[in-house]
Order: C-alpha cells, then structure tokens, then sequence
C-alpha cells in the first residue's frame, strides 16, 4: 500500500504539476488576475515580484493558460541571465522566427513579428521573461526599443517581468529610469496568509478525492509557521507530512508528525532544524 492509497488519496494533491483548473484562489491570485485582466487592456509592460516558491510562476500559468490562442501569443522566457543577442534569439525562436545572425537584424524581425501579428491577425504578443533578477540592464533597455511603435505611440504587445525582489532594486538604477516609467501594471506576493493556510491545504486535497480535515488544527498552524506562508513550502512540507504519518499508521497529522516533516526537509537540504511552539 502507498501513502496515496492510505490517505484515499487519487494522486499528489501537492505535487508542482496542479491543474489551473484546481489553484487555490488566494489573494495574491485574485490581486495578480485582476492587474492582468487590466494590463490585458492597456498593454506595455508590468511587473510582478515576490520571493522564491510565493506562487508567481503558478499564478502567471493559469492567467496565460486562460488567454484566447487566437487574440494572444505568448512567449515565455524562463531564460535571463544570457547576453543581449542569445536574448534576441531565444525570444524569436518563441516567437516561431528563424533568427538572422546580427543582433539588429533579429531585433527588426521581432518588432515586424509584433507588429504583423497585431495589424494582419489582431494578435497581442505577450512576453513572459520569468527569473528577471538575472537579467542585465542592456537587456532592459532594449526591451523597452523593441516595444517603440510609431514613435512610442502604440501598444501591439505586452511584456511581463517577473522576478524576486532584488530585481527592484536593479529597476531603481538611474539607468534603467525610462523602462521604470513604462511599468504601467506591478504586483509584490506576500505568500499565503495564516488563515489560508487550512483552506488552501483543504482544496488541494480536495481535488485528489479527500474531504478528510487529515491535517489537526495545530499541524495546520504548525504548518503556517515553518512555511511563512509561502505555497512552495507548505506543499513540500505537508506532502513530507503525508508520508511521515503513512510510516506511523496515522490518519491525524498533528504539529508533532509535521515537526518530523520538518527535520527531514531539514536534514535533506543540509539545514539546522527548527522547534515548532505551540501557542498557548
């Protein structure tokens, strides 16, 4: 018997690979979707920051994944931290373009990509460069050129920026002032909040076929505590929770089977584990 078994469960409710259709709506996800839902309009350039496993990469897939294929094209570039010509071509081999060989040429197709796509079959081209903490700022000042249209007039596509918080402070340089002023949409994740922590955790498993509360009051705010709040983590360390409680035959997965979760995640990535408290 597997921990799935056990549990009833039908597959990993916590695995990275959730369905947008199962996403917990969190408030960084209604906040995000709603900014996008405008930028979809308005076009240019947006940001979006927050730190390692806040859920922006997850949230980012289910906005585009939504799109219409036949008013968007979207790009994305996982891919940053590379010189500004393998930039140019790896966002026109996304771009479904054979890319010449100098750096101006390729940048010319793009912006002829663009702007054919918008005028022969009404299509936004969206631009997804994700990790843009890695990024250079020659690289952000040509964006911000390939994005010129008619004298800077017009909007035939939309760039979103998504990257850790450092990358504000690489935006806040002197030099990159006139791509700063284009960033007409932003959104900093704060991560879950302690009161999401239980619904979030309750839909997940939900959608692997359990309405079972397998995770007590206190294994929830333990939970919350080790994570802060961050989906990432809480993923990992409630699936680790999961298999804990399979080896000693428990349906309750309290604070102390989620301290065990813990220590082993600790152990795992050479930390020092953390005591968990209980409030009193």
């Amino acid at each position: 018997m597997t921990y799935r078994a056990f549990y009833g469960l039908t597959h990993n409710p916590f695995s990275k690979d959730i369905r947008v259709e199962d996403i917990y709506h969190s408030l960084d996800y209604k906040q995000f979707t709603a900014r996008m839902e405008y930028f979809k309009a308005t076009r240019g350039f947006a940001l979006v920051c927050g730190e390692p496993g806040c859920g922006k990469t997850t949230s980012i897939r289910a906005v585009t994944a939504k799109l219409n294929p036949q008013l968007f094209k979207v790009a994305y570039l996982p891919l940053s931290s590379v010189t500004v010509t393998d930039f140019y071509r790896h966002l026109a081999v996304a771009l479904g373009i054979e890319p010449r060989f100098r750096k101006v040429d390729i940048f010319h197709q793009i912006q002829e990509c663009i702007a054919n796509a918008h005028h022969q079959k009404n299509i936004v081209t969206f631009v997804i460069i994700d990790e843009a903490q890695f990024i250079c700022n020659a690289i952000l000042n040509d964006l911000r050129l390939l994005l010129n249209f008619q004298m800077d007039s017009k909007h035939y596509a939309m760039i979103l920026l998504a990257g850790q918080p450092l990358f504000l402070h690489q935006l806040s340089l002197q030099i990159n002032e006139p791509l700063r002023q284009r960033i007409a949409i932003s959104y900093a994740f704060k991560g879950l909040s302690k009161d999401e922590i239980e619904p979030y955790i309750t839909s997940l498993l939900r959608t692997s076929g359990t309405t079972e509360p397998l995770f007590t009051p206190d294994g929830i705010c333990a939970i919350a505590d080790f994570s802060s709040g961050l989906p990432r983590k809480v993923n990992n360390l409630a699936e680790k929770s999961l298999l804990v409680g399979y080896q000693k035959h428990t349906k309750s997965l309290d604070a102390e089977i989620v301290q065990i979760a813990q220590e082993e995640l600790d152990v795992a990535l050479g930390q020092k584990g953390a005591k968990y408290e209980q409030p009193y």
